[in-house]
């Protein structure tokens, strides 16, 4: 489950936002100000960090500045009223991820949300990217494999034959072994096949990407 942090002062908008960003099934805590999120950043790690633009104590450029100093790797949406779009632009030169205006727009806020932590995911496992592994899913066969395991959990091979009515058991052997091969997939003590934790996190991967396009 993703980690998101908000800080925002505005206390209406920022329970807001968390009581939001609760249905998308992430983890979510929030700040009042600056100063008490970057302490909790400092004692945990957040996938991506929602801040207001302009705060007492500290304000959001402030915070996106510190967050790249201690965790570079946060990704951070800074939170802007429509005046402020071209500070909002100086901030992503400076390191934020996006922005989002308010009054905000729910669909907008959580498609930027989805599109962030995915292109993460694929940023935190190079090798799917730097391998073999997308021509691997690429054929036919070993595509439609992947997306029927994806869908049903587990399923024998005779079962994977039949549903993707493949007329030669060898071929589907084959391809099978390819997707084994680079952990897409494995099998069970009853030799029954299902995805493995690489080709789960390749599905989660590729599902929020189309979702967010």
């Amino acid at each position: 489950m993703k980690k998101i942090l908000v800080i925002e002062d505005d206390t209406k908008m920022r329970e807001g936002l968390v009581d939001l960003l609760k249905g998308e099934e992430y983890k979510i805590e929030s700040a009042k100000n600056g100063r008490m999120g970057l302490d909790m950043i400092g004692q945990n790690d957040f996938d991506l960090v929602m801040t207001d633009l302009i705060m007492p104590v500290m304000g959001g450029m402030e915070v996106l500045r510190e967050i790249k100093r201690i965790k570079p790797r946060t990704n951070v949406v800074i939170i802007t009223a429509f005046g402020t779009i071209e500070n909002a632009v100086d901030a992503v030169k400076a390191g934020a991820s996006d922005y989002i205006t308010k009054p905000f727009k729910i669909d907008e806020v959580q498609m930027k949300l989805r599109k962030i932590l995915a292109e993460t995911d694929f940023e935190n496992y190079p090798a799917l990217l730097n391998s073999d592994i997308i021509k691997a899913i690429s054929n036919p066969i070993r595509k439609d494999t992947v997306k029927l395991l994806n869908k049903e959990g587990k399923l024998k091979f005779t079962e994977i034959k039949n549903t993707l009515k493949i007329d030669d058991p060898t071929k589907l052997s084959f391809h099978l072994r390819v997707l084994k091969s680079y952990n897409v997939i494995e099998q069970d003590s009853e030799k029954v096949y299902l995805l493995a934790p690489m080709g789960k996190k390749l599905m989660e991967s590729l599902k929020r990407i189309e979702e967010s396009a």
